[in-house]
């Protein structure tokens, strides 16, 4: 069982994940963790978001964090459309997210993110074979299902990007990084949870 924690308390949060959290494929500044930021008073948004991270890269940088942040600081993690992408069977990706994200869960305020989808537009831009599509949106789908699973079982908040998003190519860059108005949507889904 978790660690209970108050999240009307938490003022800072450190915003950790891939390109989806970074904001790839925008202008600075038009990512849905810095348009958050602007959005919503009294709690500020810290992106450490990193492009090409894996699960692994995410946990260990949100590790070394875990020794110096304060009463007030807390943790949002996403990731794994780059594991999946990459070929990690996705019950080794659903048991290190599940360890990670327990252990972590102990130590910090934590929220989950569910990554969207990827769109059709990703086979020709090169981000993945035509051959993999299908299997890896199957993959992603039941990955957010287990997302939403380990967040109930945790007693975890989770944003649900995967819902809010639609596999739609009117929203995406390149078919897995949202476009600007694919990001400010993903800001409209985080705002409704951490605005409330």
């Amino acid at each position: 069982m978790t660690k209970s924690w108050n999240q009307k308390e938490i003022k800072i949060i450190h915003c950790f994940g891939d390109s989806l959290t970074a904001g790839f494929g925008v202008l600075p500044g038009q990512g849905w963790v810095e348009l958050l930021d602007k959005r919503i008073q009294g709690i500020s948004f810290y992106n450490h978001g990193a492009c090409g991270a894996g699960v692994r890269d995410i946990f260990d940088l949100m590790e070394g964090f875990t020794t110096r942040l304060g009463k007030a600081e807390g943790f949002f993690f996403m990731g794994g459309i780059n594991d999946i992408l990459c070929g990690l069977r996705l019950d080794v990706l659903e048991r290190i997210v599940e360890t990670e994200v327990g252990n972590i869960s102990e130590k910090v305020p934590l929220t989950l993110g569910i990554p969207i989808p990827a769109a059709e537009k990703s086979i020709y831009t090169g981000w993945q074979q035509e051959d993999f599509f299908e299997a890896n949106q199957k993959d992603l789908e039941k990955y957010g299902e287990f997302l939403r699973s380990l967040s109930a079982g945790l007693s975890l908040p989770f944003i649900d990007f995967q819902k809010s998003l639609p596999a739609d190519d009117r929203y995406y860059s390149d078919g897995i990084h949202p476009n600007r108005t694919g990001y400010e949507r993903m800001a409209d889904c985080a705002e409704k949870l951490w605005k409330s």
